[in-house]
């Protein structure tokens, strides 16, 4: 993936009312974002929601061959995102989409509750991806599971491709030069 494609994919994440309108100043605050997770704790989820973010975050983008979406700390960086940047009024709508998200769960087939725990990390794989795709239909909501989702995979993804590990091990984004190469072919412009 090239600077230009990552700058597309990012473009529409800024649709997110309370980050940056443009996508380079998207990026950065991403970047900033990851420099300032540390040992910061999680401040706006719960363990419950703590899990369900990480779970679904790592079915959108699944540990292969590069890192998952838990491995460059993405549910840490929604938690940061969701703390310091995101108004009252949209976190209040996010927590509650994500309960929202259990409720959907416990009403599926074969759903056991868990003690106390997060219904939908408990379902079964497939279950997991069968709500998930008709949450994806329902992203463009205004509240309720459609809306978390929506913002949850916006947020997977910012925080995915703004994270140093994906930035280096994954794009491969080389931001200085390390030597002249004059070997490289040239065709001049008639």
């Amino acid at each position: 993936m090239h600077r230009r494609e990552l700058l597309g994919l990012l473009g529409a994440v800024t649709a997110l009312p309370f980050l940056p309108r443009g996508a380079d100043a998207a990026v950065e605050l991403g970047r900033r974002v990851h420099r300032a997770l540390g040992d910061v704790p999680f401040r706006t989820l719960n363990a419950d929601q703590q899990a369900l973010v990480a779970d679904i975050a790592e079915i959108i983008i699944p540990e292969t061959d590069t890192p998952g979406a838990r491995s460059v700390k993405v549910p840490e960086f929604i938690d940061l995102i969701l703390t310091e940047w995101a108004p009252d009024g949209e976190k209040a709508r996010f927590l509650a989409g994500l309960a929202d998200i259990d409720s959907k769960a416990a009403a599926l087939p074969g759903a056991v509750q868990q003690g106390q725990a997060p219904l939908f990390v408990h379902l079964p794989a497939a279950r997991k991806t069968e709500l998930l795709t008709t949450l994806d239909a329902a992203r463009e909501e205004r509240s309720g599971a459609g809306f978390a989702f929506g913002r949850l995979k916006s947020l997977t993804v910012y925080g995915y491709f703004t994270s140093q590990v994906v930035d280096q091990r994954v794009l491969k984004t080389q931001l200085y030069f390390d030597r002249y190469r004059g070997d490289v072919p040239f065709t001049p412009s008639v």
